[in-house]
């Protein structure tokens, strides 16, 4: 839920700390199939089993400010267009339809992203293997190493979902800042070169006339196994 809306979600999957609005998730069983709702500041993500044969998803929005729309300021309609708070009026009823199909095509991408036949050595079979792309050649990657691991985890922060990340964004998130003008424009290129290795490979895509990029389908379901198996515990055999 919180992925959805656009807010950080920390590595070991549970509510960021600073986040002050409630979290509920609550599964519910009906005579005509069962509902799992997760809702969070007002806004909630719905899932029914109409009859163990139809998955309808549905998003409400009771707090759309958490979202944005392009528009103009309603103090000055012929100003400049900007992204602004998603208001609940009739104005921005299309773009609330927009922000919800959204919400639930990711809902219903995420379900699908890790098929429970498919192991996870398959899913990401192809990440582990060198590629070529448009007569260039990239190298393979490692999501167990500390380098790619971490480059794979960025990427698929629950901030970036909505609104897509940009070179500077994931440079901060994995560098840190710095006041060098010089080591600034040696990080850009690496992160530049960091996220033409993850587009070679299918794991993100650019959004069109924009410096900003989305994960895929089939990047999403690559670190969802590669979050599954990080996060498997192992034990002792015999």
């Amino acid at each position: 839920m919180l992925r959805f809306q656009g807010r950080t979600v920390p590595a070991h999957g549970r509510v960021h700390r600073l986040y002050q609005s409630e979290v509920e998730t609550g599964l519910t069983h009906r005579p005509e199939g069962m509902r799992l709702k997760h809702y969070g500041n007002g806004n909630s993500i719905k899932i029914y089993d109409k009859h163990g044969q139809v998955l309808r998803v549905e998003t409400t929005l009771t707090h759309p400010q958490d979202f944005r729309v392009y528009r103009t300021p309603e103090d000055r309609p012929k100003g400049k267009k900007r992204w602004m708070p998603l208001r609940k009026s009739v104005a921005d009823v299309q773009r609330r339809a927009q922000v919800c199909a959204a919400a639930n095509d990711r809902d219903l991408n995420a379900l699908a992203a890790a098929p429970p036949d498919a192991a996870a050595g398959d899913t990401v079979k192809s990440l582990c293997q060198r590629v070529v792309k448009n007569g260039r050649r990239y190298r393979a990657l490692n999501p167990w190493a500390p380098a790619d691991a971490a480059l794979v985890q960025v990427v698929a922060r629950g901030e970036w979902t909505l609104n897509g990340f940009r070179n500077r964004d994931i440079r901060a998130a994995l560098l840190g800042p710095t006041a060098d003008r010089a080591e600034r424009q040696r990080r850009t290129g690496c992160v530049t070169r960091a996220l033409a290795l993850l587009r070679a490979h299918g794991v993100i895509r650019k959004v069109t006339r924009t410096h900003r990029y989305l994960v895929t389908v089939q990047g999403r379901a690559m670190i969802t196994a590669i979050g599954e198996v990080r996060n498997l515990a192992a034990r002792p055999t015999g």
